[in-house]
Order: C-alpha cells, then structure tokens, then sequence
C-alpha cells in the first residue's frame, strides 16, 4: 500500500475500556469539525439501551470476513468473539487530501499503523484512566457485563497499560478530571493543526 503521498496526519487514541474515551471524542467532535474521524466496523451486536458510538458501523460477520479477503481493511483484529477493523478508505483517502485524521484504535491496530504511517505524519495518545480496579467500576456501572467478556477487558487493560510508554502522549482521566484530560486533549489537537496550517 502505497503511504507515501500523505499530505494529512493521523491522531489514534489508545484507551482502555472504562477510560472515558468517549467523553473525550466526542469534545474533539464538538470542537473540530475539519477533523475526519474514521469509523470502526464491527460484528458486535448493538447494545439495547445504551447510546451507541456514532463512529462504529455494524455489519454482518459474512460482510466483514468478505471484506478481509479484498484485502480492504488497514487493520483489523478479533476481539470477544466479534471482528474490529478500519476500512483503508476511511484512514489513506482522507490523510491523501491533506485531512487530520481522528481513530480510537487497540494496540494490535496501533501498532500495525506504526509501521505503516510514518512517525512524522502520525501521533499516538493514550486515555490513562487509573488502576483496574478503577476501571472495573466504571465498566460494570455502564451496562451489564458477563464475567468473561469483564476477564477479556481486565486482560486487553493490562496489555494497552505496558504499552501505555509507547504513545506520545498520555492524558490522565482519573475520577474528577474529565475536565482537565479533555483540555489535554484539545492541546494536543490545536498542536498538530497548528502544524498543519
């Protein structure tokens, strides 16, 4: 895949489950309207009675495994039973038009876009939001959870948080202070469109 034509730049965000990352997005989506943010397919059923993410695209596990054989995925990755991935359209056309281009993304995707985007055209942040325990909380008090998808989440935690030194940046959204990770997270944004200009 040919990469070298990027005129835009890539902002992923790595954020554990229970992190706040949606707060956080969705302030970036309030905020930036230039930006593109790039959807997720996903196989996952949609949760009934819970305010799903406007970024995700739900689609038939036939549809997504056809899409894995035309090689139309950047990444993608399984995770709980269910298929995660970002369609090359929705990250390589935008960055090509000079676009910023906003992902959340696990650390298989993450890393894969590393040796893909150069490191000049890219930024990595991760959502720090405390211990597990702390997370677990919050996760339980969102939704109902069964205990192996809950072991399966501790278990990707543990995996992001040792990689947590990898990214450029780490916004720390630990209990009562959205406020000040979602104002880390606008200066790291202006920063990169202001480099952008």
């Amino acid at each position: 895949m040919e990469t070298s034509d990027i005129k835009g730049h890539l902002l992923l965000m790595m954020a554990p489950s229970g992190s706040g990352k949606k707060s956080i997005i969705d302030s970036v989506l309030k905020e930036h309207k230039d930006i593109y943010f790039a959807k997720t397919y996903t196989t996952r059923a949609i949760r009934e009675g819970v305010e799903e993410n406007p970024l995700y695209t739900f689609i038939s596990r036939e549809k997504f495994e056809s899409m894995i054989d035309n090689d139309e995925f950047i990444e993608w990755a399984e995770y709980s039973g269910n298929y995660y991935g970002t369609p090359k359209i929705e990250i390589i056309e935008p960055l090509k038009q000079g676009k910023i281009v906003f992902k959340e993304m696990e650390l298989q995707g993450v890393r894969q876009m590393k040796e893909l985007i150069p490191a000049e055209k890219r930024t990595v942040v991760y959502v720090d939001a405390g211990s597990w325990e702390c997370l677990e909380q919050r996760i339980k008090a969102r939704a109902p959870i069964s205990d192996e998808e809950l072991a399966l989440r501790k278990q990707r935690y543990e995996a992001e948080s040792e990689s947590m030194d990898k990214a450029d940046t780490i916004i720390r959204n630990h209990d009562g202070k959205l406020p000040e990770a979602i104002a880390h997270m606008e200066e790291v944004v202006d920063g990169i469109v202001k480099s952008a200009e």
